[in-house]
């Protein structure tokens, strides 16, 4: 276990190592998790039929994952941190910006499901969330603080124990079902797919769920090889992150129709039996998962945000935050927190439609930071964002406000498909001009 010594400096070629298949094992992990296994009771509670609820929940999470793979190519041709790629399309002083607008989402994601993990601990062991959080936090903090490659090797070891415990909670459901939950179940194949508002508002919850890891992706494919074939890793970050979502979301789908009940939480112990113990241990596992990345992504963000410090003092200092809050909002006040950090999220749709367009489409690939601000990026940006605005459909805890266009489309949030259009065809149109391609000969020498 070696300590990665490297904060969000560019990774020299003779550091490079690894294979994209890494990525695979490494995404899988991050969404066997919680959140999305209580994603798939949405459907039920929106009155929608199994097979719509189905087919909305795969077309989402592919546009999600593409996502996340397109954001992941980006990391062995720049050998930097993904929110770094915000300098070339907007200037390196709103990439500061863009860093601190992720750390902040990364510690509010960190609290979010430190809570949801001992919240599962707690029923397993019944010892006091005081000693629970900061031991959870620890066992964090360690993989975090080591770094790159020791992460990777635990996500590849969670992606098999956490691929297991799902299949046993499948299992459960499928074969161990009392006689009501048998009828219900029996019930599952009669229905037809229904396309409506409901329908593709399942597809905008799947999706922007999924998504909201592109700000973190490059992070951990920037030390692979320069050479390595970005299809590869475009394919092994897509299929990670694809199958594990889709199978939680599928499972539990699968529960809240056999239960017929909209709770993830009451569903899961009443499948689970007497072997309910499993299915909370599952939930911890999966939290470890996904804040190991949480954690690590936002030393990295808080860095490009401008904060002089080293990632490894860094780390420590957000996880013992991240503690500290974890036991200050454990007590209820978490369901609004999680509600107003998917408020938050509508920044990233934009934001990663521009990114993706300056790289793989005009094919910007070297980073250039001596542009302070880049007004093309930015006004971009900016119009995309306000455009979404009114088909937004916000909760935020008790509080609900439909935008008038959401509203007219009978509640149906599809502002992050439209934020993502307009930014993207509004950056090209603007930058196309401008395009600055480097000949095969000049990408070897520099590197890029």
């Amino acid at each position: 276990m070696t300590l990665e010594s490297i904060g969000i400096q560019r990774i020299p070629t003779e550091s490079r190592h690894g294979k994209s298949s890494s990525l695979f094992n490494l995404w899988f992990a991050a969404n066997l998790t919680i959140a999305d296994f209580a994603l798939g009771f949405i459907p039920i509670s929106l009155g929608m039929n199994f097979v719509s609820s189905f087919i909305s929940i795969v077309i989402g999470n592919i546009a999600g994952a593409i996502i996340v793979g397109l954001s992941a190519i980006m990391g062995p041709k720049t050998g930097y941190p993904q929110m770094m790629g915000t300098t070339n399309s907007m200037g390196h002083g709103i990439m500061r910006v863009f860093g601190i607008i992720n750390l902040s989402n990364t510690v509010g994601w960190f609290i979010v499901n430190n809570i949801l993990s001992v919240l599962a601990l707690y029923l397993i062991f019944g010892v006091s969330y005081l000693l629970l959080i900061p031991i959870f936090v620890l066992i964090i903090y360690v993989v975090a603080y080591i770094g790159y490659n020791f992460i990777h090797k635990v996500e590849r070891v969670l992606s098999y124990i956490l691929g297991v415990l799902f299949l046993v909670i499948l299992v459960e459901v499928l074969f161990f079902p009392s006689h009501q939950m048998l009828q219900n179940f029996s019930g599952l194949s009669l229905s037809f797919p229904k396309i409506d508002i409901s329908f593709f508002g399942m597809i905008a919850f799947s999706y922007s769920y999924l998504m909201s890891w592109g700000p973190y992706a490059s992070d951990y494919s920037r030390y692979l090889p320069q050479n390595t074939s970005l299809k590869r890793v475009f394919s092994s970050t897509v299929a990670g992150s694809f199958i594990s979502t889709t199978f939680v979301e599928i499972v539990a789908l699968v529960i809240s129709f056999v239960t017929l009940s909209g709770s993830y939480a009451s569903s899961l112990i009443a499948v689970s039996g007497r072997f309910y113990q499993i299915s909370l241990m599952t939930i911890a596992l999966g939290g470890i998962a996904a804040n190991v990345l949480n954690l690590y992504s936002a030393s990295l963000s808080g860095l490009v945000g401008g904060i002089k410090m080293s990632r490894t003092r860094f780390v420590g200092i957000v996880a013992v935050v991240g503690a500290a809050l974890s036991i200050l909002f454990y007590k209820g006040f978490y369901t609004f927190f999680e509600s107003f950090l998917l408020v938050l999220d509508y920044w990233i749709s934009p934001w990663v439609a521009i990114l993706v367009i300056d790289f793989v489409v005009l094919k910007r690939q070297k980073l250039n930071f001596e542009k302070k601000l880049n007004w093309n990026g930015i006004i971009a940006y900016c119009v995309g964002l306000a455009v979404s605005v009114p088909f937004m459909n916000v909760y935020l805890g008790s509080f609900n406000y439909t935008f008038l266009i959401s509203k007219g489309l009978g509640g149906i949030d599809i502002s992050y498909f439209i934020g993502f259009i307009v930014a993207a065809v509004l950056y090209y149109a603007t930058s196309a001009a401008k395009r600055e391609v480097f000949p095969k000969s000049q990408l070897k020498k520099s590197g890029t």
